[in-house]
């Protein structure tokens, strides 16, 4: 039976279409492969919620403290750190001291399970001996209210000059907004501010306010935000002139150059930082760059290294610190935390890869720290 020039045409428009699917598919499977690299060992794992600068270090906490000096840009350069008793949360840095939330828990007898009970925050001149902020609650403790949930945020500019960083602490007790406060740390001092508007406008505010989870120094002020995730365009050579933050899945920026609108990224934004060509984006689904032009972000491109595949949409990116902002994305040391939510085993993700990465210009790409 003959088949007709038109059943040729679409027979030969299938095999065509069929071919280009299957080199396409082995093309991305193929890019991976090409990216994919031996992973170091997993020293530094957990919840790592912030990466601070702190005089000519870095400090992270995953229940307890490791360091780092800046310039040790090399993998296995973590050190433990002496830290307070109990389960440090998060850490916040000024030009003066470390401050370290502290978790503390009992023992339920009834139950057998580790219940909280309050929170302990404390300063450190030298990241080795602690002292309670008396200024904060009961004598540097917060009690858990039974009949509430008990919310504490502890937030600094994290300025690449010392002189610019400032640290802030946010509580509210859950007792309809008879206790909420907002603090800027001082060592064992804490000075009550007035509180900003709790919106969640898309607007920075200069006062704290208890819905603040970042805060940026930028042209001599201080900005407070609602988004976990907000960097400056500050470098090692010069003071910022712009400020980035998240509200939501959107990318807002201001200072030389203002938005109005903003730009949607993968998903809600987590944590932000900045290279002399790229903004890194860290997202509840995996971290993203957008290319800057003229100090503002333009469109979203693949990564040239592993990152897409080592922070992919499994992960949530919670914090990100560029070594050098001053230098091009490939040419500087980064560091990177991520974690995934309820077990992993729904979207792809591995237990061994939650906690701390770094892309080092000598090898790369990331790898685990």
């Amino acid at each position: 039976m003959k088949i007709s020039l038109t059943k040729k045409i679409f027979i030969a428009f299938l095999f065509s279409f069929s071919a280009f699917i299957c080199f396409s598919c082995q093309g991305v499977i193929y890019d991976n492969i090409r990216k994919e690299v031996k992973l170091e060992d997993g020293n530094i794992a957990g919840d790592i919620s912030a990466i601070v600068r702190f005089k000519d270090k870095y400090y992270l906490a995953n229940g307890g403290i490791y360091y780092k000096h800046k310039s040790w840009n090399f993998y296995g350069s973590w050190l433990p750190c002496v830290s307070p008793a109990g389960q440090v949360l998060k850490l916040a840095a000024d030009n003066n001291y470390l401050y370290a939330l502290v978790g503390i828990s009992a023992e339920n007898l009834k139950d057998g399970t580790n219940v909280g009970i309050n929170r302990q925050l404390y300063y450190s001149a030298d990241g080795v001996s602690w002292a309670l902020v008396t200024g904060i609650g009961n004598g540097g403790s917060i009690v858990y209210n039974k009949y509430s949930i008990v919310y504490t945020y502890l937030l600094c500019t994290n300025s690449i000059k010392e002189a610019n960083r400032s640290a802030y602490f946010i509580l509210n007790d859950g007792t309809k907004g008879l206790t909420n406060k907002a603090y800027k740390l001082n060592g064992a001092t804490a000075t009550e501010m007035e509180l900003g508007t709790a919106n969640a406008g898309t607007k920075p505010f200069s006062n704290a306010s208890i819905v603040s989870r970042s805060c940026v120094y930028c042209n001599g002020n201080v900005y407070f935000f609602n988004s976990n995730g907000s960097t400056t365009n500050e470098t090692n050579s010069s003071d910022a002139t712009m400020f980035y933050y998240g509200h939501g899945a959107f990318l807002l920026w201001g200072g030389e150059t203002t938005t109005t609108t903003g730009l949607l990224c993968a998903d809600t934004i987590q944590s932000l930082g900045i290279t002399a060509d790229y903004i890194l984006i860290g997202t509840s689904s995996g971290m993203h760059h957008k290319v800057l032009s003229s100090k503002v972000p333009g469109a979203t491109v693949n990564f040239t290294t592993n990152a897409a595949a080592t922070m992919s949409g499994a992960y949530v990116v919670l914090s990100i610190l560029v070594t050098n902002p001053e230098l091009n994305e490939l040419q500087t040391s980064i560091y990177a935390s991520q974690v995934y939510t309820g077990n992993g085993s729904s979207n792809s993700a591995q237990f061994d890869h939650v906690g701390l990465w770094a892309y080092y210009p000598t090898r790369g790409n990331w790898n685990r720290e």
